[in-house]
């Protein structure tokens, strides 16, 4: 009897080691989706039933659960792989990004796509936003939106995607979102967008214009030849109102978000932007997820077949960033502006859900810019100053404290007045300034001096610019930087 018993465990045991892994979303035919708990179990499991997947925790959420990172990769050489960076579910209420990437896994631990490992090595976090996905909400359980705290970082959960980022380096990295048609403007005028994926490039003007037009020119077309092929329908991302009420453009130029804060690193990077449902949670989930999936294999697909490219031209890109250039010109007011082309929007009628195409006559495809700097040699932040010194820490940016500056000149901002700016439709404060050449004197002990020749070269000249739309003085606690009639904090030092 014993003996009989023993026997039916282990084929019991057997048996659960040889069933194929499932979403669990997938195993209850979609009708909710995966809960966090879900995610983490699924993802432990998938790491154990393949030999070319690991499991890790990069840290927690604010009530404390686990964001978990799977890695995939085969035994190549590193320095021939391209590292690609996958996450989603920054916002908890967009949640077929979560469920398109745990497929992803699934498919992986099953063998399937294994030859992208050949080129590639892919990290993937299916949820950085476990509390708010659970409650179906857009920010984190302190009310952060994650997709707007890319510079400052007061979440955990955006902290720990870029403490990631730092340790793994990757070339590309892919920020998965779902956005939402059915809002009562769009209803109005007669339409909705109705597309199941929307893939958006960079497009701050600072970006590597190589990495751009790659991913514009040849990534995008890849994925919209795959997608049609398969059935789903899509669009190059765009934002803005309804076309009688203002213009229509390609997303932003701040890199406060989870795709340009990669970008101006001279990352390859992407934001996916899939079609939620109408009730905002689960309806059409299914195909939601399925397009997404589909998007995901497509763009996987090109870097595969294009490895050693993007890795030539981001290692390029980001040597660029490293090595100073006088004269450097960066820009720290942009604009989006027409190419004299009108915009063919198809749409789906509100009124009786046929197919329609609008023709949208305000559309500005270009961004440029419209004030630039010379990038300098170095900044002097104050030591003083325990707010500016914590930000050089949490970016993990490049200081000295032993410096002196013989035969350089250090240049200081006096802010004379501050008027008030509209770009990208949101007001900032623009600050008429003069620049002063500062009295020479000992300024080690003082200041730190912070190269721009590093990786984070024009993230530093668009955030430490006293002028610049971007900078750190139009951000919530920072805005002490900026005052009429008192000299900017930051100094510049030129050759």
């Amino acid at each position: 009897m014993k003996k009989t018993a023993l026997i039916l465990l282990l084929l019991i045991l057997m048996l659960s080691c040889s069933r194929p892994i499932e979403s669990p979303t997938v195993l209850r035919d979609f009708k909710t989706p995966a809960i966090s708990e879900e995610v983490v179990d699924f993802s432990i499991t998938a790491a154990e039933k393949s030999r070319h997947l690991s499991f890790e925790s990069i840290g927690t959420s604010v009530e404390g659960k686990d964001l978990v990172t799977i890695s995939a990769s085969k035994d190549v050489p590193p320095d021939s792989i391209l590292r690609v960076l996958i996450f989603a579910q920054q916002h908890g209420n967009e949640q077929s990004g979560k469920e398109a990437s745990m497929l992803l896994i699934r498919d992986l631990a099953q063998g399937k796509n294994l030859h992208w490992l050949d080129r590639m090595q892919l990290w993937i976090i299916p949820q950085l936003n476990p509390d708010g996905a659970d409650r179906n909400e857009r920010r984190n359980s302190e009310g952060v939106d994650l997709n707007r705290d890319h510079i400052l970082q007061h979440a955990p959960e955006t902290r720990a995607l870029h403490e990631l980022f730092r340790r793994i380096q990757p070339h590309v990295t892919i920020d998965i979102h779902e956005y939402q048609p059915y809002r009562e403007s769009w209803r109005e005028f007669g339409g909705y967008k109705n597309f199941d994926v929307q893939v958006g490039v960079p497009t701050n003007p600072n970006v590597s214009e190589n990495l751009r037009e790659f991913a514009l020119r040849q990534a995008l077309p890849a994925i919209e030849t795959h997608l049609n092929e398969k059935g789903f329908s899509f669009h190059n991302y765009l934002v803005g109102p309804v076309p009688t009420e203002g213009r229509t453009r390609h997303s932003t130029v701040d890199f406060d978000d989870g795709r340009q804060s990669f970008a101006i690193l001279n990352t390859l990077s992407f934001i996916y932007e899939g079609i939620n449902g109408p009730d905002g949670y689960v309806e059409n989930l299914q195909e939601r997820t399925y397009s997404q999936v589909e998007a995901l294999t497509a763009l996987l697909d090109f870097l595969h077949h294009n490895a050693p490219e993007a890795v030539d031209k981001v290692d390029k890109a980001r040597k660029k960033l490293i090595q100073y250039e006088p004269g450097k010109e960066v820009a720290i007011r942009m604009e989006h502006f027409p190419d004299g082309r009108e915009l063919l929007l198809p749409l789906t009628s509100s009124h009786t859900g046929n197919d329609t195409i609008v023709t949208v006559k305000n559309y500005h495809p270009r961004a440029e810019p419209v004030v630039s700097v010379t990038q300098p040699r170095a900044y002097l932040v104050p030591v003083a100053d325990s707010l500016l010194m914590d930000f050089l820490h949490l970016h993990h940016i490049n200081y000295q404290k032993d410096f002196d500056t013989p035969g350089k000149k250090v240049h200081r901002y006096f802010v004379e007045n501050i008027e008030t700016s509209v770009d990208e439709e949101l007001e900032n404060r623009l600050p008429s300034v003069t620049r002063k050449e500062k009295t020479p004197g000992m300024l080690a002990g003082d200041y730190v001096w912070v190269p721009t020749s590093q990786i984070h070269a024009y993230f530093l000249v668009s955030l430490f610019e006293p002028k610049s739309m971007l900078g750190l003085a139009q951000r919530k606690g920072y805005e002490y930087l900026l005052e009429e009639g008192n000299y900017f904090p930051i100094l510049r030092v030129e050759n």
